[in-house]
Parts: C-alpha cells; structure tokens; sequence
C-alpha cells in the first residue's frame, strides 16, 4: 500500500475526488507536532474520507518525526461508530457528500448496519462466579 503526504484539507479531497474508486487503501502520512511542519488536521482527514466511502484506522510509526494512518474504502458490512455517523449527518447538511458514500450510507441503513453500535455490548451486570 502506498503512502501519501499532503498537507491540507482541499489537497486530501483533490486526492480522493481523483482515486476514492481507484485505490484500495493508502497509509497517509502526518507530521508530529514538534516538527512544526505543515500536516493534515485529524478531523479534516476523517470527514473527507467520510465524504467518499473511506474510512480510518490503524497508525504506525514510520520515525521520529512522522507516523501515518491507513485509509480505505469502507466495507459495506463495517459497523458505524456514533462519532461518525454524527459527522456524516453534518457533512449531508453542508451537502459535501459524494455519491459514492451515499450508496454506502443506503447499504448500511438497509442492511440494519447504521443503527447496530460499532462498540461491543457491555452487560449491565457483571456475572458472578
């Protein structure tokens, strides 16, 4: 999987606009804070991907200044976490939702994956032994 170092939001959205249907995944890379180089804000990558069927998750160190995450088109049968399916209800609001999430926003709404909670059921009592 290849990596992608861009600095700001509209360059990320550049880059997905052109291979959110492309590419298979891509570790994009940041920059740590004591670099004090220009890098992507967390929730700016999140929404954008968000914006076309992408989605974060794992990070890994590349060195002592730089780390990346790894992006991908989400999975149709991946659980939704509250927090984003909150930023996609702004992100539908502000009308900056490409097409290509919303078949994966119907997918999910029609499978019952929108509703089911992305964390595992807690019980409400601990067994005793």
């Amino acid at each position: 999987m290849k990596q992608v170092c861009l600095t700001t939001r509209s360059e990320w959205r550049q880059w997905l606009t052109q291979n959110h249907d492309k590419e298979t995944g891509i570790w994009l890379v940041f920059y740590k804070k004591h670099t004090r180089r220009p890098t992507l804000e967390y929730d700016d990558v999140v929404e954008e991907a968000l914006c076309f069927g992408w989605i974060d998750s794992i990070i890994k160190k590349l060195d002592d200044d730089r780390y990346a995450r790894k992006l991908t088109p989400r999975k149709p049968d991946s659980a939704w976490s509250d927090a984003n399916k909150k930023r996609v209800m702004k992100l539908l609001r502000r009308k900056l939702i490409t097409d290509a999430r919303l078949a994966v926003i119907d997918a999910a709404k029609k499978s019952g994956r929108w509703t089911e909670s992305a964390r595992p059921q807690i019980p409400a009592r601990v067994p005793r032994n």
